[in-house]
């Protein structure tokens, strides 16, 4: 009979064919201590080029199970692997072509971490095909991470722009050539970052709207001049922002802050103003939390306009 009363944690790594997942797995278990000494099922629902030896498996008591369908992913299939195996945790080399909302687990199955692989000498190509799928990948993704990005370093920033669009919950790192993961890039921004006063075009906002999200230490006590819609007035705050094409025409989303108003100037829902304003990092009554936050120096009205959704390209 199965277990019914144990938690068994569940790992998903996410990408397309040959993104690398199974040498990350692979290195994960040789150098994570909690994977020695005790049982991992690693559940593979596509074969690329590296495999997992028969040598392998036996050292690290690793059972390696094969996938074709998603209609395989049933409960009974999980059950019975459970009832096999006993294991101490579940790894899924996931296929990104799958339908990850129609995925059925065990109650006692709780995914821990869900960590997606990028390819970065194909994103560009894949991701302007395919944009709905990394969507679907990334969306309750922990971890993105980029590898192979010795020939694309000049285009990582708009890379993690579009995948920082399309989640803001995830962390979004870089493997370097020696295998070190980082966050930090340095690249060509459309705007100075070297000056303490900027101003910016409408279109330029998803960038920078990202920009600060991930690197807010940078831009703290910056001033940054822009047009901007105003949304939600409260009491002691507003929120500013715009509609932004993250993926495609059905995935619009608003990206905005809340500003804190130090001008003379009111300002009503809906309303169309150039905003002059420094980055903060506080606490916000509205999140419940320390986040980014805009302290209005100055605002100008201007006129009433539809407004035109922008796109993170």
């Amino acid at each position: 009979m199965a277990r019914n009363k144990k938690e068994v944690p569940v790992f998903l790594l996410n990408g397309f064919l040959e993104s690398g997942k199974t040498s990350l797995i692979k290195e994960i278990v040789e150098n994570n201590d909690n994977y020695h000494n005790n049982s991992t099922v690693i559940i593979c629902c596509e074969e690329g080029e590296v495999e997992y030896e028969e040598e392998w498996c036996e050292k690290y008591q690793i059972h390696v199970e094969y996938v074709e369908s998603l209609e395989d992913f049933t409960v009974e299939f999980f059950d019975a692997l459970d009832k096999k195996y006993t294991p101490d945790r579940f790894v899924i080399e996931y296929n990104a072509f799958f339908d990850w909302n129609s995925q059925e687990f065990p109650e006692r199955m709780v995914i821990y971490q869900q960590i997606t692989l990028i390819d970065a000498s194909k994103f560009q190509v894949m991701f302007n095909n395919m944009k709905q799928i990394f969507q679907t990948m990334v969306r309750d993704s922990s971890l993105v991470i980029f590898n192979r990005i010795q020939d694309q370093s000049k285009n990582l920033g708009q890379f993690r722009r579009l995948i920082r669009a399309m989640t803001q919950q995830a962390q979004i790192a870089f493997e370097q050539p020696d295998g070190r993961l980082s966050a930090t890039l340095d690249e060509d921004l459309p705007y100075d970052l070297s000056k303490d006063e900027i101003a910016f075009e409408e279109d330029i906002y998803p960038t920078w709207y990202v920009e600060v999200f991930d690197n807010w230490e940078k831009y703290l006590n910056k001033t940054f001049k822009f047009k901007t819609f105003v949304r939600d007035v409260s009491k002691d705050t507003f929120v500013v922002g715009r509609q932004v094409m993250t993926c495609c025409a059905n995935d619009i989303q608003f990206l905005g802050y809340e500003v804190i108003n130090e001008s003379n100037v009111k300002v009503q829902t809906g309303d169309v103003i150039y905003l002059e304003c420094v980055v903060k990092h506080e606490f916000s009554k509205l999140a419940g939390e320390e986040v980014v936050m805009l302290h209005a120096k100055a605002i100008t009205k201007l006129p009433k306009e539809e407004e035109k959704v922008l796109n993170m390209n």
